[in-house]
């Protein structure tokens, strides 16, 4: 797995990637340093489109996960210890892109 990372400026003519494999999230709502971790017991965070948090683990049965997706699936996390992305599956709902972000910080996922 590999991750490429960009800082983009987003201008009228930006459109939001909703692949899987990429994450576009407010730059200005991040705090850094960023890091990658598997999931712990007790570890949630906001899917994107839904109200309020869950469970990963929840979040892993609602996907139909089988063992072997959760012991090898990766999370981009802030320093504030919030998860930011379910590398390759969902971002977090308080950092997607909205009408007010001038910054977009953009995940890329390649699997090589």
């Amino acid at each position: 797995m590999h991750l490429r990372f960009s800082k983009l400026e987003k201008t009228a003519d930006f459109i939001i990637d909703k692949s899987s494999e990429v994450a576009q999230l407010d730059f200005d709502k991040l705090s850094f340093p960023l890091t990658l971790r598997h999931w712990r017991n007790a570890d949630r965070f906001h899917p994107l489109g839904m109200k309020g948090s869950k469970l990963l683990s929840d979040f892993f049965v609602d996907q139909k996960f089988t063992e072997y997706q959760k012991q090898n699936v990766w999370l981009l996390v802030s320093a504030d210890g919030e998860i930011l992305w379910v590398v390759g599956y969902r971002i977090d709902d308080r950092f997607k892109i909205v009408n007010d972000t001038k910054t977009v910080f953009e995940c890329r996922l390649g699997r090589y």
